[in-house]
């Protein structure tokens, strides 16, 4: 060290890290409204790198067209359904709120006749219904308390749909230059996870591609046969508008039992109107059919691919989901496959040490 030269102060090395901290959260100030759609984005782009590929593939190398060509097709695949689902769920909301408000000025009609025969909670669900229909004043004072909160909830939920298409359609867009940036993006996390962790953080790299890949093609997977397996049923049974209940199980089906949102009060109006043969093939085919099938599909789909035991899987999903929201639907699974694999990690390297030798007594 020359004479001119001399070591930063405790004080100018805490000012650096100080503005080092200001900068990084002066950046995240300003992603932050892209987040949500950069982290779409980059789950979209890991999970169709294969469709990316044989894009590229049809189109002789040119990766910017192909990039183009697969982001056309997850609009029309995605896109074009979450808008045109979302429009009609938008328009639906006042009809459903008009209705609701008739039905509690005007009071129940008589139940049904086979409302008294379910077992266990028949004849319960068929004497409150009486006494509701021959009291409308009283039906309208209950229910008129909780009718407030849920109109408020279906508004806003109208109101959201716009910016969640908004941001989906961000997210495809964001989804389009990892294809092209893609080689760059993935040498830079390489080259991070390698200085932080060796092989080890290569290796939980390709796990976090992995688990991605795999909870995404089952999440699509399940929603396409529990899509498909709806309208058949509805189709037989009857119900109009079959394709969009279908696109609603669809979008329904990534919430474990969210298809019952549609095909159980589907089976009620049916028999509400008089037709309980269809009301009860209805049941049997949305809770052993598209229910059943979820229990079959997802397990399948999620399980190739990923270096934890399907429990964890599961777990992953139902508990990121109630953390994270929809997108802990990723982040549940990625976040228990990782800490399963450093568990597992740990373990392989303290059973291959030596045994300590023990001393000879003298």
């Amino acid at each position: 060290m020359t004479a001119t030269e001399r070591r930063p102060s405790d004080f100018e090395r805490y000012a650096v890290l100080a503005l080092l901290l200001l900068l990084l959260f002066g950046c995240y100030l300003i992603v932050r409204p892209f987040l949500i759609a950069f982290l779409w984005g980059w789950i979209i782009a890991i999970s169709t790198q294969g469709l990316y590929g044989k894009c590229v593939s049809l189109l002789r190398g040119r990766r910017k067209l192909a990039a183009g060509l697969t982001t056309l097709l997850l609009i029309a695949i995605l896109l074009v359904p979450v808008a045109l689902l979302g429009a009609n769920v938008a328009e639906g909301v006042p009809k459903l709120i008009e209705w609701v408000n008739g039905m509690l000025a005007g009071g129940l009609k008589e139940p049904p006749s086979w409302l008294a025969g379910i077992p266990l909670i028949g004849k319960r669900v068929n004497e409150w219904w009486l006494s509701a229909a021959a009291d409308p004043e009283k039906l309208s004072q209950q229910l008129r308390p909780f009718f407030g909160p849920i109109k408020d909830f279906l508004l806003a939920a109208a109101a959201s749909i716009g910016v969640g298409v908004l941001q989906f359609a961000l997210a495809l867009f964001l989804a389009a230059l990892l294809y092209v940036q893609g080689d760059r993006v993935t040498a830079v996390a390489d080259n991070i996870a390698g200085r932080l962790a060796g092989d080890f953080g290569h290796r939980q790299v390709a796990v976090i591609r992995s688990t991605v890949r795999s909870v995404f093609r089952g999440l699509i997977g399940t929603a396409a046969a529990q899509a498909i397996l709806a309208i058949i049923g509805f189709w037989i049974a009857g119900i109009p508008n079959v394709l969009l209940l279908g696109m609603g199980t669809f979008f329904l089906s990534v919430v474990p039992g969210g298809p019952t949102i549609l095909w159980l009060p589907a089976a009620i109006w049916l028999g509400a109107n008089g037709s309980t043969g269809r009301a009860i093939f209805l049941g049997i085919w949305g809770l052993f059919i598209i229910g059943g099938s979820d229990n079959i599909i997802r397990p399948l789909l999620i399980g190739k691919g990923t270096e934890a035991p399907m429990a964890i899987i599961f777990l992953g999903v139902i508990g990121g989901i109630v953390a994270f929201g929809f997108l802990g639907l990723f982040i549940g699974p990625v976040l228990l496959t990782v800490a399963y694999n450093l568990f597992r990690e740990w373990m392989e390297t303290f059973a291959a040490r030596p045994a300590p030798v023990a001393d000879s007594p003298q």
